[in-house]
């Protein structure tokens, strides 16, 4: 065959093969062994928001790649000019920066001899394939995190059910043996009843963090309905679970009734103050009622007195009442949650 021939023929193999890589939607490049861009096919260009293919013939292949991705496109190279096939996926943003994962293989080209002349690169866009399957796995997690969460708030409420069944349990027991009757009873148990209610108002609320001390006992006294009528002083930084929550609901709820029957919140001239202290894992309070009148301590101590005597006492501290000239003074003792 005549050099013309051989020469117009190669030329012809050129077009063809360009046209055909030009048909294919993937980013088709030809490297060196060492991994310079020596062609890249028109579609590719497309793809990765070029208008020229002098934009990358000349440059490394892994140049154009992020910083944290080289590494793994190094490795292709290499591979390749070792005879071996790669493939792997990796993300590249295209050259107006919006993102772009790509599928990635690369293969070695041998010539005639067995030697390597160059290395095929093919780049198809997974963008849409990759974003499906980031989406799906947010979807599960999300579904995953709100079982967890759902399973996490049913046992917390079994929990909390458990310790009030408990709670009401142990006081329904002290005032059957200290009430005068059944209708006593019922106006003293629904009266805790409705303590307990306020508690869990309280924690149901607050759900996701500790309840303070401070917060506590301001909630607890203004759904009594006494909270202006009670003076407050600044209170510790405690921070409190839900069973001391609970204790200071129905310890609270009890000065407060017998405060109305007897005592200071039974008149205008009236008044109680409400202190506290922080010991080791332990908050003190301080109940100081001066009912504006001679007051004289009663010869019978009740299911009240019962009833703060049993919750307020804690850790070797006990709960005790004090008479002076006008009024009853409780210290009662609840357990904070350690920092």
């Amino acid at each position: 065959m005549s050099e013309t021939f051989m020469a117009q023929f190669a030329q012809e193999a050129d077009d063809v093969l360009g046209a055909i890589l030009d048909q294919t939607a993937d980013c088709i490049k030809l490297l060196s062994v060492e991994g310079d861009i020596e062609y890249v096919n028109r579609n590719g260009l497309r793809a990765l928001g070029l208008s020229s293919s002098d934009e990358l013939v000349g440059r490394r292949w892994d140049e154009i790649w992020p910083v944290d991705g080289r590494a793994r496109v190094i490795e292709a190279v290499n591979r390749a000019g070792r005879g071996q096939n790669d493939r792997f996926e990796a993300y590249c943003p295209i050259a107006a920066g919006q993102p772009r994962w790509w599928d990635v293989s690369v293969s070695p080209i041998m010539r005639a001899d067995g030697e390597i002349s160059h290395l095929l690169a093919t780049s198809r866009d997974v963008t849409e394939k990759v974003q499906e399957s980031l989406n799906e796995r947010r979807m599960r997690e999300r579904a995953m995190l709100a079982a967890e969460r759902s399973d996490s708030i049913a046992r917390e409420m079994r929990h909390r059910l458990k310790n009030q069944l408990a709670v009401v349990g142990s006081v329904a027991k002290l005032l059957a043996r200290h009430s005068e009757g059944p209708s006593d009873l019922i106006d003293r148990l629904e009266n805790k009843l409705q303590a307990l209610a306020r508690a869990q108002d309280l924690l149901t609320v607050h759900r996701d963090r500790p309840v303070t001390a401070k917060l506590a006992i301001e909630q607890v006294l203004e759904a009594s309905g006494a909270g202006n009528l009670i003076e407050v002083s600044t209170l510790p930084d405690a921070r409190l679970g839900d069973d001391a929550v609970q204790q200071l609901a129905l310890i609270l709820g009890e000065l407060q009734t017998n405060s109305l029957k007897y005592g200071a919140l039974g008149n205008d001239s009236g008044k109680i103050t409400l202190t506290g202290s922080l010991g080791r894992d332990i908050l003190t309070l301080h109940w100081h009622e001066d009912c504006g009148r001679p007051v004289t301590k009663p010869d019978y101590q009740g299911s009240g007195h019962m009833l703060l005597t049993r919750l307020g006492s804690t850790s070797g501290m006990s709960a005790g009442v004090n008479w002076h000239g006008t009024g009853p003074a409780v210290d009662f003792h609840v357990r904070v949650m350690p920092d």
